[in-house]
């Protein structure tokens, strides 16, 4: 082996490291692509939720409902989205000063209103984007001093722990 050889090695080395470092910048560009999608689909949402928060009357209630958690999670409310929603429903009809929305995770991002009840289901890939995206919004009425007229509904006792330390004023994981 001469010298040529060593630096020829050398050289295909540094080519086999460049082509895994640029796999994992295009795996990482996917990845920011992706989120990026995901934050401006959740902007509308969140925008459209902070207006129904901002116009709440007194005495009414801003009801969150993890939608998911609540159909398979430890303690059901429903058997299926039609079946929570229509719990919902029957919660507004009793209660006409609250407003409801249900986050579901779902492939596709997209939302649906009627009255004072929303259905959203949050788009993307990927674990606890609900739960994420709820989150943000109490961060959001946290800063817009409204998050004493927010309830949260779940049981997952993870995302349970981090909403009540956006309303203790601590910082959350989500």
């Amino acid at each position: 082996m001469d010298a040529h050889d060593v630096i020829l090695g050398s050289r295909v080395a540094h080519v086999r490291e460049l082509k895994a470092e640029l796999q994992r910048v295009k795996a990482e560009n996917v990845r920011l692509r992706e989120e990026n999608a995901q934050l401006r689909g959740h902007f509308d949402m969140a925008l459209l939720a902070a207006c129904d928060l901002r116009g709440m009357r007194d005495g009414g209630r801003f009801i969150i409902v993890d939608g998911w958690n609540a159909i398979l999670g430890a303690v059901k409310t429903a058997r299926d989205p039609k079946a929570l929603i229509q719990c919902y429903e029957e919660h507004l009809a009793a209660n006409p000063l609250d407003f409801v929305w249900i986050v579901f995770d779902g492939h596709r991002e997209n939302s649906r209103e009627s009255a004072r009840l929303r259905v959203s289901y949050t788009g993307g890939e990927g674990l606890h984007r609900a739960d994420r995206f709820i989150c943000d919004f109490l961060r959001m009425a946290k800063f817009g001093g409204r998050l004493d007229c927010v309830d949260v509904v779940t049981s997952d006792k993870d995302f349970l722990r981090d909403v009540k330390r956006i309303f203790s004023g601590g910082l959350s994981k989500c």
